[in-house]
């Protein structure tokens, strides 16, 4: 019989059983669960998310250098090279081989004292924010010297060796910098506006004048290098490249050799030489006075050398050619004359005569010659630049007629060059006097615009524009530099010709500016009476203050009060292959000589005709 103790053990053990088996159920399931949950994560980061890790996976393996484009190269019309590409040197950091960030620069400022100290903490700044395998490339270009010097030393310099990278080189130096511009160092500002695709792997961009213009043809695309690397970031080998696109080429069509002479004429002046073959508009020389050396942006220029150029009391950095503003004087007068005829204000024959002024509402306005001319008529007026007449002729037409005169020859509005921040000039009328002096028009006021001053203000491209429309009778062209001109993006529906009402009243107007350079009365006519060809031309003067009723003596006058000298003309005068215009600020140097030469040098050097004979008077229609 058994115990009572033995039914308490037999239900003890059994209770031990099933308390066991809960447990083993309950492992088991947390076993299955947990396999479960792993298995799940397996299959969702093998087979479910295969495509994102693997490219992950392969982002961390494999990595890419950018690799930068060849910047197009700029030739001038006869293919000689304006901006090239210098090969040169930089510094290549690379932090795995050095940690000692301070001491390196120290050694690199003691074999390179030549470098700026700002530039040379902003490498130090770029090497002590680089990863440990990760390159970093020195913000400064390296001279042969300077690169001879870190060779021998490098054995002093671990982390550092040599990369060769291209440079913007300009040959020419400071010729021709207000066309041709240059390029420098992107800033921050730039650097929020630009493509980050497009411009990665490049610190440069143009600046100014065509290199601005044309900077997304010149620039480029980049290429990238794809590259194999280890978990530690170690490059362990290439793998394709996808190469990059070199920037376009650009043709301009300036004579370098026609540049280089017009720019010597105005050295050590202030102004500005525009000249363009009157046909198709091309730019031949363009010339702004005094200049700069582009080479001094291309790698940053120091502070030192931006503020010499900035305080200079001659203002090389204006780009005269475009931005000056100018009263033209009397190279308006021909132009003047010419929108008289056509409209029935004047005939050829008609003459007035001339005392030395004009008497209107209370006020004299003098003549330039105070004896004055006497009798005048429209040749005449030109021939000696007669102020008189043209006052005369003023009254007669008003502001708005005369407006209306100038406009189509380009005055008063841009002349679409393919250059950044063109000014427009200002060409005056009562609507414009209205808006921008919130003033009526005085009549007083008409008088002096006949003669290119007051409120009127040209450009000397502007004025080089007008002088091949009319040397073209009225065909109007566009002024460019590119041999391949962008296509017009506004104003399209600008007419091609200035109607004519007859012609005979364009060829009156230019054989009076043919008597200007060839006629023993002409304002320029000492200045042209060896030429081998035929010129016609117009002589100005704009003054910068008013003189009231004083005699204008050059001596007495602050020098950066008295007048500026202009002219324009083209040649030959049957068939016209260059317009030109010049003007001289405050200096007792003329203008007519230097625009006269400007057109016999290209004539007898730059052309495929050299040698010219002259025209008589007698056969200009």
């Amino acid at each position: 019989m058994l115990s009572p103790q033995h039914f308490l053990d037999e239900q003890e053990n059994s209770k031990q059983k099933y308390l066991f088996k809960q447990r083993l159920w309950i492992a088991f399931i947390f076993v299955l669960l947990c396999f479960a949950i792993i298995l799940g994560r397996m299959i969702y980061l093998q087979i479910l998310s295969f495509n994102h890790y693997h490219s992950m996976a392969e982002g961390n393996r494999i990595s890419f250098t950018v690799i930068p484009p060849t910047r197009g190269k700029i030739y001038d019309r006869n293919h000689t090279l304006l901006a090239d590409n210098q090969p040169t040197y930089i510094l290549k950091f690379t932090r795995e081989r050095h940690m000692d960030i301070d001491a390196l620069v120290k050694q690199l400022q003691t074999l390179l004292p030549s470098i700026s100290e700002k530039k040379m903490a902003k490498f130090a700044q770029n090497m002590r924010h680089t990863n440990t395998f990760n390159q970093t490339l020195s913000p400064f270009y390296l001279t042969e010297k300077q690169a001879a010097v870190i060779a021998v030393n490098t054995h002093k310099l671990p982390g550092i060796t040599l990369a060769a990278r291209l440079k913007r080189y300009y040959p020419f130096g400071s010729t021709a910098v207000h066309a041709i511009g240059y390029v420098s160092r992107i800033n921050m500002d730039e650097l929020k506006t630009l493509d980050p695709e497009i411009y990665r792997g490049t610190d440069s961009i143009g600046k100014s004048g065509i290199e601005k213009f044309y900077e997304t043809q010149l620039h480029g695309k980049p290429g990238l290098q794809y590259i194999e690397t280890n978990a530690k970031g170690r490059v362990l080998r290439k793998l394709s490249a996808v190469p990059p696109v070199p920037g376009q080429d650009i043709q301009l069509t300036i004579d370098i050799r026609l540049q280089k002479y017009a720019e010597s004429l105005l050295a050590g002046k202030k102004g500005a030489i525009v000249a363009m073959n009157p046909t198709n508009g091309e730019i031949l020389a363009y010339v702004s006075q005094p200049t700069y050396d582009p080479n001094l942006f291309v790698d940053g220029i120091s502070q030192i050398n931006y503020n010499r150029l900035l305080h200079n009391k001659q203002k090389p950095f204006i780009n005269r050619a475009i931005n000056g503003q100018y009263p033209p004087g009397s190279t308006v007068k021909p132009f003047v004359a010419l929108g008289a005829l056509e409209r029935g204000l004047t005939t050829a024959q008609k003459k007035i005569y001339d005392p030395g002024y004009l008497e209107f509402a209370g006020h004299r306005y003098r003549d330039w010659k105070r004896r004055g001319h006497g009798l005048v008529d429209l040749d005449t007026a030109i021939t000696q630049s007669c102020d008189t007449y043209f006052y005369d002729l003023a009254l007669k037409m008003g502001i708005d007629t005369l407006h209306d005169i100038l406009y189509p020859f380009g005055f008063g509005h841009k002349t679409g060059i393919d250059l950044p921040k063109e000014a427009s000039g200002i060409l005056p009328s009562q609507a414009w006097k209205k808006a921008t002096k919130g003033k009526p028009w005085y009549r007083g006021e008409t008088v002096i615009a006949a003669i290119g001053q007051g409120y009127m203000l040209a450009t000397p491209l502007q004025l080089a524009k007008a002088t091949s429309i009319l040397a073209n009778h009225g065909q109007i062209v566009r002024p460019h530099l590119n041999i391949q001109p962008p296509p017009l993006t506004e104003e399209s529906d600008t007419p091609q010709q200035i109607p004519i009402k007859d012609i005979h009243n364009w060829n009156t107007v230019i054989k009076a500016m043919t008597h200007v350079l060839h006629s023993v009365h002409g304002t320029a006519h000492k200045y042209a009476h060896h030429l081998p060809f035929t010129m016609a031309g117009k002589t100005g003067t704009a003054q910068v203050f008013s003189l009231k009723d004083a005699e204008y003596d050059a001596n007495n006058i602050k020098k950066s009060l008295r007048d500026h000298s202009l002219f324009i003309g083209f040649a030959p005068v049957k068939k016209p292959q260059i317009a030109v215009s010049v003007i001289v600020e405050n200096s007792s140097l003329k203008a007519a000589p230097l625009g006269i030469k400007v057109a016999k040098y290209y004539l007898q050097h730059c052309t495929d005709t050299p040698f010219l004979h002259k025209t008589t008077l007698n056969s200009i229609p």
